[in-house]
């Protein structure tokens, strides 16, 4: 797997299909909140609103982008469109396409602005803490 400097070069290094796809949700992403960056952690394209947000994730053997809620569990997910896939922490929302986003886009916007809430209203809740836990 290669090493990526960063969000653009986690980008380019994806199938030229889903780049568009990528493109947008990262704008999206980006200005949903004055506070939101974005770096490469694990590396993993990461976005951080008072803590890690959400990151990007390609899976491959379905060619669908993923944005993966850090704190996922957290959420309410009134949309409907999270889902666990079986972890313990992170829940994301999976896109195939532009139009697919499109379609979902309220619910994600909906999502994002929750976790974004959470983040701020929850400053305490660290997901690295989280993860490092012992279960």
């Amino acid at each position: 797997m290669p090493k990526y400097l960063d969000i653009d070069d986690f980008i380019q290094s994806k199938d030229m299909s889903l780049r568009p796809l990528l493109l947008q949700l990262r704008k999206v992403i980006m200005l949903a909140h004055p506070n939101i960056r974005e770096q490469v952690s694990w590396n993993t394209p990461f976005f951080y609103c008072f803590d890690h947000l959400c990151y990007l994730n390609v899976i491959k053997k379905t060619n669908v982008v993923e944005i993966c809620f850090a704190k996922g569990f957290h959420l309410s997910n009134e949309s409907g469109l999270l889902d666990a896939k079986k972890r313990k922490l992170v829940k994301g929302i999976s896109f195939k396409d532009l139009q697919d986003y499109k379609e979902k886009e309220e619910g994600f916007l909906e999502t994002l602005q929750e976790a974004i809430l959470f983040n701020e209203m929850n400053p305490n809740v660290k997901f690295y803490n989280m993860v490092m836990k012992k279960r």
